[in-house]
C-alpha cells in the first residue's frame, strides 16, 4: 500500500503540471538535451524507488 500512495501522488502532481511541463520541455529555443535530462530523472528516481523494497516484493 505504501508504494501506491507514493505512485498516486506522482500522478496526480504529473496530472497538475502536465500543461507547463511539456511546454518547458519542448520549446523552440530550448537545449537539445532538455528531454533527455528529464527522462534521466525519471530513470533515477525509478530506480530509488525500487530500492526501498526487498528482492520478494518485485
Amino acid at each position: 500500500m505504501q508504494g501506491t500512495r507514493g505512485l498516486l501522488l506522482i500522478f496526480g502532481l504529473l496530472f497538475l503540471f502536465f500543461p507547463m511541463l511539456t511546454s518547458w520541455l519542448f520549446e523552440a529555443n530550448a537545449a537539445w538535451y532538455r528531454p533527455h535530462l528529464f527522462a534521466a530523472g525519471l530513470v533515477i528516481v525509478s530506480y530509488l524507488f525500487q530500492l526501498e523494497r526487498s528482492s520478494d516484493e518485485l
